[in-house]
């Protein structure tokens, strides 16, 4: 049995986002080759997410989401539990840190 491989290049880039209401949504979004199946996009999510939950420090209660759009691409972002300027400040290091 032959199979092959497709090389999917991928693009990460760490942002403060905002939520509907206006409040600080630390995220990463993952952009994927053009034509990158569906398949592929929630496996590169869902395995980003993992790293953004193993790296999470205990005393930090957010939320990790994953949400997959349009165009290969998607976001890992973290829901805050406090909502704090100290709270967005340490979400945004450690996404950082983890993107390198």
């Amino acid at each position: 049995m032959r199979t092959t491989s497709k090389t999917t290049q991928s693009t990460k880039m760490v942002s403060q986002g905002q939520r509907r209401h206006g409040t600080a949504e630390p995220q990463i979004e993952l952009g994927l080759s053009k034509g990158t199946s569906h398949s592929l996009v929630t496996a590169a999510l869902n395995k980003l997410d993992a790293a953004v939950e193993l790296t999470t420090p205990e005393c930090d209660r957010w939320i990790v989401h994953t949400a997959s759009v349009y165009d290969a691409r998607g976001y890992v972002y973290l829901e805050l539990a406090d909502v704090t300027r100290a709270e967005a400040e340490r979400g945004m290091a450690m996404l950082k840190k983890l993107v390198g």
